[in-house]
C-alpha cells in the first residue's frame, strides 16, 4: 500500500521544499521507492531546486488530463524520482486545482511512498495539497510567526482527518534567538521529529541542484534527515556512510522488511 505524506508549512520561507526533497532522498536511500510531487502549483520550486527548470510534462499537464501521471515522473541524477510543476504562468490557466487529490492518488500501487510538497499557508491550493495526503509533517522555523502559522496548519490538517506525524524545526541557529524546543512542543502539541540547523552546505547543495543528502551524506543535516526517514519506516538510523544502502540491499534480498 502506498503512503501519501504531505510536507506542509504555515508560511513560506521555512525550507519546506528542501525538507521534502531531502526526506524523499533519505527514504530512497533506505531502499524505498519514493516519488516527490510538487503540489505548489502556483509557485513550483522542485524543478528549480533540482536543475530541471524546463519541464516537458508536469503535474499541471496531468491535472488538465493532457498527460498520464506516469509520464510526469522524472529520475534525478541523485536517484530521486520527482513529479515537478510547470513554472509558466500560462500553465495556471483553466487549472482545476480541486482535482489534485484524485490525480495524486493515481500513484497508488505505483510506488511505496509519495511525498507531497504543499503550497505554504491555508489557501485553496494548500488545502488541496493537504487533502492529497493521508499523513502530514509540519515544517517550521524556530520563530513565533512561523510557529503560530504552523499551529493553524496543524488544526487544518486535523479537520481533514489527517494524521500529523510530527514537526520538523528547520533553519535553527541554536542561539538565544530561537524559540526553545520545549516551548515549540508545548505550543504545537506534537513531537518534534528533528531540528535541522541553518547550514551553509544546504546552499552549496542547492547551487549544485542536488539534495544535501546526496552531496554531503555525512553532514549533520543529512544525518538528521536520515533519522527522520528511519523513524517513518519504523527503524533506527545507526550512522555510517553505507548504512542506508545496506538497509536497502537487505530489504531487496528479503532479509529485512
Amino acid at each position: 500500500m502506498t503512503r501519501f505524506i504531505t510536507i506542509a508549512s504555515g508560511k513560506g520561507g521555512v525550507g519546506k521544499t528542501t525538507v521534502a526533497i531531502n526526506l524523499g532522498k533519505a527514504l530512497a536511500d533506505f531502499g524505498r521507492d519514493v516519488i516527490v510531487v510538487d503540489a505548489n502549483v502556483s509557485k513550483p520550486n522542485i524543478g528549480i531546486h533540482l536543475g530541471g527548470s524546463v519541464i516537458v510534462t508536469s503535474l499541471h499537464d496531468v491535472i488538465k488530463r493532457d498527460k498520464n501521471i506516469k509520464d510526469s515522473v522524472y529520475l534525478h541524477p541523485s536517484g530521486l524520482k520527482v513529479i515537478p510543476g510547470n513554472i509558466s504562468l500560462d500553465a495556471l490557466e483553466n487549472l482545476e486545482i480541486e482535482k489534485m487529490p484524485e490525480i495524486i492518488h493515481e500513484l497508488e500501487g505505483l510506488t511505496e511512498v509519495v511525498i507531497i510538497d504543499a503550497a505554504p499557508g491555508l489557501h485553496h491550493e494548500a488545502i488541496q495539497a493537504l487533502r492529497s495526503g493521508e499523513e502530514v509533517i509540519i515544517v517550521t522555523t524556530p520563530d513565533l510567526p512561523a510557529i503560530t502559522d504552523a499551529l493553524k496548519t496543524i488544526k487544518a490538517a486535523k479537520r481533514l482527518d489527517l494524521k500529523v506525524l510530527g514537526v520538523i524545526v528547520n533553519r535553527a541557529h541554536g542561539d538565544a534567538n530561537d524559540i526553545p524546543l520545549k516551548n515549540i512542543r508545548a505550543l504545537l502539541e506534537h513531537d518534534i521529529l528533528e531540528v535541522i540547523p541553518e547550514d551553509p552546505d544546504m546552499r552549496r547543495a542547492l547551487k549544485l541542484n542536488h539534495p544535501i543528502t546526496y552531496t554531503h551524506p555525512d553532514n549533520e543535516s543529512s544525518i538528521k534527515f536520515k533519522k527522520v526517514a528511519a523513524r517513518l519506516i519504523g527503524t533506527t538510523y545507526i550512522g555510517g556512510k553505507h548504512d542506508s544502502k545496506v538497509e536497502g540491499f537487505l530489504r531487496k534480498v528479503g532479509i529485512k522488511e
